[in-house]
C-alpha cells in the first residue's frame, strides 16, 4: 500500500473522471435553458413592477407604462433644470 496521503486508489479516480465526462455531455440543454429564462424572468419582473409602481402606487391607469410620451415627459422633468 505505497500510496500518498490524501491519494485516491487508482480506481476511485477512474470513476471520477467518467462521471465528469457524462456531466458534461447532459448539461447543455439546461444551461442553455438557463441564459434564455434569467434574462426572460428579468425582463417580465421589470415590466410587472412598472405596472404595479404606475398603476397601485401612482393611481394612474397602468397601460400608460406602454406609452413612450411618459418617458418623454419623466425625461423632461428630471432634466428641465439642466
Amino acid at each position: 500500500m505505497d500510496r500518498g496521503k490524501g491519494q485516491p486508489f487508482p480506481r476511485e479516480a477512474q470513476e471520477i473522471k467518467t462521471k465528469e465526462r457524462v456531466r458534461r455531455g447532459k448539461n447543455w440543454p439546461i444551461v442553455l435553458i438557463k441564459i434564455v429564462m434569467v434574462p426572460l424572468l428579468l425582463f417580465l419582473s421589470l415590466i410587472v413592477g412598472l405596472m404595479i409602481g404606475y398603476g397601485v402606487v401612482g393611481h394612474e391607469p397602468a397601460s400608460e407604462v406602454f406609452d413612450l410620451g411618459t418617458y418623454k415627459h419623466m425625461w423632461d422633468l428630471l432634466f428641465a433644470g439642466t
